[in-house]
């Protein structure tokens, strides 16, 4: 969101504050190929995942397959990010918007 936008939510008082388990949030942006086995996992860690398809993206722009999107709640993210982290050997990416 950058800092400007983070600067309208504080000033409009919206600050999200901590980490919600109601709110979810990105945790990876990574190949379709992909998503399925790690969002398995996370749910076989007990971390509650979803995968949704990324289908708006142009493949020349941002990356050079399909990609998906794995979906956490908020209060778990730090730990399915380590936890992608170490089955894919580099730390997640994130869709730039």
């Amino acid at each position: 969101m950058g800092w400007f936008g983070e600067f309208w939510d504080h000033f409009w008082g919206r600050d999200r504050g901590d980490p919600s388990p109601d709110r979810t949030t990105e945790a990876a942006w990574v190949p379709t190929w992909q998503s399925q086995i790690l969002t398995d996992e996370l749910n076989a860690s007990g971390i509650p995942a979803q995968v949704v398809e990324d289908y708006g993206i142009n493949l020349l722009v941002h990356s050079r397959e399909p990609m998906a999107r794995i979906f956490v709640t908020e209060d778990r993210r730090a730990e399915a990010e380590a936890l992608i982290e170490e089955m894919i050997g580099h730390p997640p990416r994130h869709r730039s918007v």
